[in-house]
């Protein structure tokens, strides 16, 4: 049986990555500035990734003895050799993924469809009797189906949406390791921005799942669900020495919604690291509140080189409107100041545009990411989604008729208190403001060299 897993994307000038927002994807559209296009060509050459279910899908289908293909480009010219496409969805590349669909069934193929914005937005993706939307996590999926013609068949037939229930992988460790070798045949991974150097650093996964509040308007407990599951530290550091192995790289970037939520586990998998003196450099995403004394120093010595924070606003009362889970302000500088005394690099992730914001309290927030020991920042825009509770209450507000814009940089419905161009003239302002500091010139010549390597 021949598959071929196709990953299409639209032609912009910035980075776009769907594995991000829960799967949902963005597309980092700094701003209309001279430095902020200046940021957009740098992030689109330097940080690229497939979605990671996507090679999961790849391993398992090999591991069942079938040939696969991956590609990010659409040919009509070379379909007839598979028996069946598999597609990747996102509300970023959403409409440029619905016509390859159209082209798609237009040449009779069957069509599988993974992707949690393809569970969400079902009824705008299964259009055809030919195209099967695959229900919740795709590598469950492909686990547990046989790959025989017949079976596969069976799946275009109507009444057997009602015969598959959502599932997610309950033994994480039951996944094989996604084909980044394969991968890396074709195409660059992408994730050298922050210092690292040119070789590849590899996508991994220790945990899934986010319990927090933040599920009003986050997506990852759409896509991994709001029960934590951890890989054994046995099979994470497995992965590590095969990739270390095989592509010869020490870089990773752990995509896990929040790195350290298992206080537990994440101890145990940087002891075993510094055991094994992997000798490794990787980045995280994670919250402040699960860090502390313990936490970091062996997070450092086990080769932390980065860490994602997400802050989203100075403002208390903003916060408590969008339900964002967090700590006090001043704990935050506390544990940011650790991080950098333990020369870990912070990323300070912030969201302009929530629904209580106003010009003053973006520009309070904005104040307030200088004052903090934080090397990098983002700043991004709320960003009510299809599927998450919060989007019920905005629904008759959207104003963008394209969900491909729905790509965490702009504002995609009626504020009370500010329009599309104001974001953008705050976000010009902030990451000018920001960057062009005589302290940050190091951290932006640093990223720039590694650029050129």
């Amino acid at each position: 049986m021949k598959f071929l897993i196709l990953d299409i994307y639209k032609n912009d000038n910035w980075r776009l990555v769907k594995d991000t927002a829960g799967g949902y994807g963005t597309g980092n559209d700094f701003g209309n500035s001279f430095f902020s296009k200046l940021i957009n060509a740098l992030v689109s050459k330097m940080i690229n990734m497939p979605p990671m279910y996507a090679m999961y899908i790849y391993s398992i289908l090999r591991n069942k003895n079938s040939e696969v293909s991956y590609s990010k480009n659409y040919d009509p010219k070379n379909l007839d050799e598979f028996d069946y496409i598999i597609t990747t969805s996102s509300i970023i590349c959403h409409e440029t993924e619905i016509k390859a669909l159209e082209e798609l069934v237009a040449k009779n193929k069957k069509v599988f469809v993974a992707g949690i914005f393809a569970n969400v937005m079902k009824k705008k993706y299964k259009f055809h009797k030919n195209i099967y939307v695959i229900p919740g996590e795709p590598e469950a999926f492909f686990l547990n189906i046989n790959i025989d013609k017949k079976d596969l068949d069976s799946f275009f037939d109507d009444k057997q949406d009602l015969k598959m229930m959502p599932q997610l992988v309950d033994n994480l460790d039951d996944l094989p390791f996604p084909d980044w070798h394969e991968y890396l045949k074709k195409y660059k991974l992408r994730n050298n921005f922050l210092g690292f150097n040119s070789k590849s650093a590899i996508p991994i996964v220790a945990t899934r799942g986010c319990p927090y509040s933040c599920f009003n308007y986050c997506t990852y407990p759409l896509q991994q669900g709001r029960k934590v599951r951890a890989r054994s530290v046995k099979n994470i550091v497995s992965e590590i020495k095969y990739w270390i192995d095989k592509v010869g790289t020490n870089k990773f970037v752990f995509r896990d919604p929040v790195f350290s939520i298992n206080r537990k586990h994440t101890i145990e998998l940087c002891k075993e690291i510094i055991r094994q003196n992997l000798k490794i450099e990787y980045l995280i995403e994670t919250h402040l509140k699960n860090l502390d004394d313990e936490m970091i120093p062996l997070l450092k010595e086990s080769g932390l080189k980065l860490v994602y924070i997400g802050i989203e606003s100075s403002d208390p009362k903003v916060l408590k409107d969008i339900k964002r889970f967090t700590i006090a302000n001043d704990e935050q500088q506390i544990i940011i100041d650790k991080l950098k005394n333990n020369d870990i690099l912070v990323k300070s992730m912030f969201m302009f545009g929530n629904p209580e914001d106003n010009e003053d309290s973006i520009k309070d927030t904005i104040s307030y990411s200088m004052k903090l020991s934080n090397q990098l920042v983002q700043y991004s825009v709320f960003t009510p989604y299809p599927g998450t509770p919060i989007f019920n209450h905005y629904e008759n507000k959207i104003i963008e008729k394209r969900y491909d814009k729905f790509n965490q940089y702009n504002l995609t419905f009626k504020h009370k208190n500010l329009d599309n161009k104001k974001i953008k003239t705050l976000k010009n302002y902030g990451y000018k403001k920001f960057y062009f500091r005589l302290k940050n010139l190091p951290i932006i010549i640093k990223s720039g060299l590694s650029f050129f390597k």
